[in-house]
């Protein structure tokens, strides 16, 4: 299988659409879509975006990972550009272990609530990312698809596969990085099945996170009835 990025000035791009729910729906594609850092959008990249209503970028880089490599669509026209730093997440964890948990830290960033209502209250699709589109990204994701009641094998796989998009970008990274081991910076399964353990023993459900960071009931049902398709 050709795993292709929905932009080609990224390695991670794709729909946050047609998962499987546990109630046999599928969520709707040209809402949501998850990415790594779009660096130079072409001109067909802009266009696909703007054909797709995908206006709102959500960045959730570091200031300084910003600052290195800046995300372009923050100034080009059309576009909504909101950033907000999560610091957690933006390094490698100590042991394979150790990932379930700096997911935990993740949800739970200062800026998390921000990100959450943005994408709630947006009027226009939206794009969030990070730097590679896997951890940051992968936990918002996640928490997305909960809250739509999406299948755990589901989630799992939507994570998962990042290591495929990524696949050139990780050996680019364990190549200047012999000392990391390569299972802490893959999409491992067990990850992020551990992740959803330890969210729902914290909060119980989505909702209930949502309510834990500060947010409404509205917040989250406007999310889930966007991606819902009926």
């Amino acid at each position: 299988m050709v795993y292709r990025s929905l932009l080609s000035c990224t390695a991670n791009t794709r729909e946050l659409g047609g998962i499987s729910l546990a109630d046999g729906g599928v969520t709707s594609n040209g809402i949501f879509w998850r990415s790594d850092v779009p660096v130079k959008p072409s001109s067909e990249d802009v266009e696909k975006l703007l054909a797709n209503r995908i206006t709102t970028i959500v960045d959730m880089r570091t200031e300084q990972e910003a600052e290195k490599v800046p995300d372009m669509l923050s100034e080009t026209a059309g576009f909504d550009y909101c950033h907000f730093p999560i610091t957690e997440g933006s390094g490698v964890p100590e042991s394979l272990e150790a990932v379930p948990h700096s997911y935990m830290d993740i949800a739970l960033a200062e800026n998390m609530p921000g990100v959450m209502r943005t994408i709630s209250e947006s009027s226009s699709g939206v794009l969030f990312h990070c730097t590679a589109g896997k951890d940051r990204t992968g936990v918002v994701a996640a928490i997305i698809l909960m809250l739509c009641g999406a299948e755990r094998k589901a989630i799992i796989n939507d994570y998962v596969i990042s290591r495929e998009y990524n696949k050139e970008k990780l050996k680019a990274f364990l190549s200047a990085h012999p000392g990391v081991d390569r299972n802490i910076v893959l999409a491992n399964e067990k990850s992020m099945d551990r992740f959803i353990d330890l969210f729902t023993q914290r909060f119980g459900t989505a909702e209930g996170y949502f309510e834990y960071i500060g947010l409404t009931a509205e917040h989250a049902c406007t999310i889930r009835n966007r991606l819902i398709s009926r």
